[in-house]
């Protein structure tokens, strides 16, 4: 008689590493009630944070803050010191520059330990606001390369995704969003479509709208 031993890949839980502000960071994790795990993880590393969130400490982000102001590649010591501690972590950083007469915002990686093979947990974030044109809408996604390789394959059926990439592969997916410039799509049916393409696929991870078209619209009125 054989006995087939089979190791489940990936990891029980995924972080997503974001600036706050110039001192703190913000962690996501996946799932969310795994946020004491993550805490603890980096309470051992030396890099406290604090659990916030409506039903903290159960379920909830995490907030790393200290008193001074810490570069780019902090993030990345965030989520590499999470990583080799059994936590799959991404972090990223928004990196403004210029190519000739065009003005790039692009989220790029930052750290050394990610997981390059993913679990199909990946985050996604919709950014609501104007650009000098009108209306605009861009979507980000975060997550491992070969998870990002194939969110590209599945969203790029439809939409015109424009991948950043790092020496690892895929490190983000942009996704502009001409239709709600055009008023023929509301955020929600944005989100609900992008969901229901990679949940099909057996994709999930946190999700958020970040909204500054409906602010300006009131600062406006």
């Amino acid at each position: 008689m054989s006995t087939q031993i089979t190791k489940e890949l990936g990891f029980s839980t995924y972080v997503f590493v974001e600036r706050l502000g110039k001192n703190a960071a913000i962690l996501h994790p996946f799932p969310e009630y795994n946020i004491s795990l993550v805490a603890q993880a980096l309470e051992e590393a030396g890099l406290p944070i604090k659990i916030m969130g409506e039903h903290a400490p159960e379920r909830g982000e995490g907030i790393y803050f200290q008193e001074d102001t810490f570069p780019d590649e902090f993030l990345g010591i965030l989520a590499d010191a999470l990583s080799v501690r059994g936590i799959g972590a991404y972090a990223y950083c928004l990196v403004d520059g210029s190519m000739g007469d065009l003005d790039l915002h692009l989220f790029t990686r930052v750290g050394e330990s990610f997981p390059r093979a993913g679990k199909k947990v990946v985050l996604m974030r919709l950014y609501l606001g104007r650009s000098s044109e009108g209306p605009a809408a861009t979507t980000w996604i975060f997550g491992s390369p070969s998870d990002l390789e194939e969110v590209n394959r599945l969203l790029g059926e439809k939409y015109d995704t424009q991948p950043v990439s790092d020496p690892a592969g895929f490190a983000a997916i942009e996704i502009q969003h001409p239709e709600f410039s055009a008023g023929l799509l509301e955020p929600s049916q944005i989100m609900d479509d992008i969901f229901q393409t990679l949940g099909r696929h057996g994709y999930e991870g946190p999700a958020f709208v970040e909204d500054h078209f409906s602010q300006q619209n009131d600062a406006n009125l």
